[in-house]
């Protein structure tokens, strides 16, 4: 399997995470955002949108995430794995928690931060509102479970661990979220791999703001 990926891509991340966890060895294609590796040619026939992750198996290329995340668990899972219960209610469940991850919360914190982080613009307001608002949801739904989706680590703990693990980068203030911040500790402790793979994206991202900053002259 071909995975075109960005480390500094938290779906990206989701997907190395979950592959570690299910023993799965990719063929890791990372793409240079410096380069401009996702608006190439050869890229693009491959996935129209030209985004990451992309996973290509047997010449099929899956494009979204949560449809990645959702195939590797469906093909490569041991029987009786929670990462996508076999109960049909109990997926609706976790599709909601993966479509509100990219629908909503990724979403507004791209919408907030881009701006911010490659323009170096003032915040809007407004969109800072939408942000904490997304969070806050959140925390409304671990209120009442260890794991977004149950008592029980899903591919939507992946997907949304690593988008949350962005807003711990960005500085962003969890401290009035408190299931959030229990929930993202307790996945930090149960998900391998995490630590190590996020201090990378750590250290990318500092490589890239500096890149970034002596790149373009608004920034100096």
């Amino acid at each position: 399997m071909d995975l075109y990926y960005n480390i500094l891509s938290p779906p990206s991340r989701a997907i190395l995470l979950l592959g570690e966890a299910l023993h799965l060895k990719f063929n890791l294609i990372s793409l240079d955002v410096h380069r401009k590796d996702y608006v190439n040619a050869a890229f693009k026939k491959i996935n129209l949108q030209h985004t990451v992750p992309t996973l290509v198996v047997d010449g099929v290329a899956i494009c979204e995430p949560g449809a990645i995340l959702i195939y590797l668990a469906e093909q490569y899972a041991p029987a009786g794995s929670t990462y996508y219960p076999p109960d049909p209610l109990r997926r609706a469940i976790v599709n909601q928690r993966l479509l509100f991850e990219c629908g909503t919360l990724y979403k507004c914190i791209f919408v907030y931060y881009s701006p911010v982080v490659l323009e170096r613009a003032v915040p809007v307001e407004t969109d800072r509102q939408k942000l904490d608002e997304a969070v806050a949801v959140l925390d409304g739904i671990l209120h009442h479970s260890a794991f977004v989706a149950g008592d029980c680590l899903t591919v939507a703990d992946y997907s949304l661990v690593c988008t949350v693990s962005m807003l711990v980068l960005l500085k962003f203030e969890l401290a009035p979220y408190a299931a959030v911040r229990r929930w993202y500790e307790r996945c930090k402790e149960v998900i391998a791999g995490y630590t190590e793979l996020t201090q990378r994206a750590v250290r990318m991202f500092q490589k890239w703001m500096e890149q970034e900053n002596g790149s373009n002259p608004r920034k100096a």
